[in-house]
């Protein structure tokens, strides 16, 4: 590891650490309500009252900011599980039965791969309609296909090593092989694009909020911050720069910590 990509895991950690700390407790952060506003204090620029400043309504952008870490984050992890869980059972299938399932069920996982992803979410959506669960479920189908060629790949590549091999032939049965030699093996390479896959899942949840896909307002989630400051980027250029600022931040500290857990993955 370069002492760069050392120097950057503790700040990525950090934000990290705060974006989820905001999503658990949010009262850590901010006493403020996000949902309430004061006329007389509508479009108020950052400052000591409010950090972030206010909305076109006078509601503490900083509040909502960080009440909206609670459904964005959410949405991301519970695509990422969705994703991994379901990756890693069609992976683990097509790389333990080979033959003809293996090839019936690769080519249903390169048509999805050949789907561009966002379309795929996006006729998700339409299909279960709006709503955070809703898009996490979107996002997590429309990356499971990655997660199942990986797994697929480690499992053809543990199959052939000696141990596995030996402990077939002492008579251990397959479910005990899968269970205790293939996916503890399999697991690093999975966790690493677990943690990648995740910041762009934090991206894309943005994204399809944005569109207006996500929670229904006044609740606050980080994409519809930014749509809701789009007619103001003249006058109040922070309602949607702040809330851009932090995606991108969140979304750094994640890859980078992933890049540093698939460095080690490859080394080992």
């Amino acid at each position: 590891m370069t002492f760069a990509r050392r120097l950057g895991v503790v700040p990525s950690a950090l934000v990290l650490l705060a974006a989820m700390a905001a999503a658990f407790a949010p009262a850590l952060f901010s006493a403020a309500d996000p949902l309430r506003g004061d006329l007389t204090e509508r479009l108020l620029p950052p400052g000591a009252a409010h950090l972030f400043g206010t909305d076109e309504l006078g509601r503490d952008v900083f509040a909502r900011v960080v009440h909206g870490s609670a459904p964005s984050l959410q949405a991301a992890v519970i695509a990422v599980g969705i994703a991994v869980l379901a990756g890693s059972a069609i992976g683990l299938v097509a790389g333990t039965a080979r033959g003809r399932l293996d090839d019936l069920v690769m080519r249903g996982v390169e048509v999805l791969l050949a789907v561009p992803s966002f379309l795929l979410i996006l006729v998700v959506v339409a299909v279960l309609g709006p709503g955070t669960r809703e898009v996490a479920v979107a996002v997590g189908v429309s990356a499971a296909a990655v997660f199942s060629r990986i797994m697929r790949a480690e499992v053809i590549r543990v199959r052939g090593s000696g141990y596995v091999e030996a402990a077939a032939v002492c008579g251990t049965g397959r479910p005990t092989v899968l269970l205790t030699h293939v996916l503890p093996n399999a697991a690093g390479p999975l966790a690493a694009l677990a943690t990648l896959e995740l910041g762009n899942a934090v991206l894309t949840v943005a994204a399809v909020s944005f569109l207006g896909f996500g929670a229904p307002p006044p609740a606050p989630e980080w994409g519809s911050l930014i749509a809701a400051g789009r007619p103001f980027l003249a006058s109040a250029w922070w309602l949607t720069t702040v809330p851009g600022l932090v995606i991108v931040a969140v979304v750094l500290a994640v890859n980078h910590l992933g890049h540093v857990l698939r460095t080690r993955s490859e080394r080992r």
